[in-house]
């Protein structure tokens, strides 16, 4: 005997109502940690990593300087310095001592990008 279409709809209706909350991904905290960062090749200073969600937006703040960074998702990332200047894209790359670098900004530490 094939299920009536009513009493198919009343076992999947509860389903789809609880559905939203069980496949809805965990919204990350904001993390903040102290870390080390430089420009170019000039000496390392402590400044404060700020990721908000991690993986997707974080900032450096150092030498008087916010560096904000976004990452897409797909390998695209763009960085610029404090608010008024322009966004420029830039790769990541580890440097010969192991910091994570953008273009000339480079940070080492416990940083949380995953």
């Amino acid at each position: 005997m094939i299920p009536s279409i009513g009493f198919t709809l009343t076992l999947i209706t509860p389903l789809v109502l609880i559905a939203p909350g069980i496949v809805r991904p965990a919204q990350a905290e904001p993390v903040a940690v102290d870390v080390e960062c430089r420009w170019s090749h000039e000496a390392w200073e402590p400044c404060r990593f700020e990721a908000d969600p991690v993986g997707s937006r974080w900032n450096l703040a150092f030498n008087d300087h916010r560096i904000q960074f976004e990452h897409d998702g797909t390998g695209l990332m763009r960085m610029r310095i404090n608010e008024r200047s322009s966004w420029n894209s830039v790769q990541a790359s580890w440097s010969d001592e192991g910091a994570l670098c953008w273009g000339e900004v480079c940070a080492r530490g416990d940083l949380p990008m995953d």
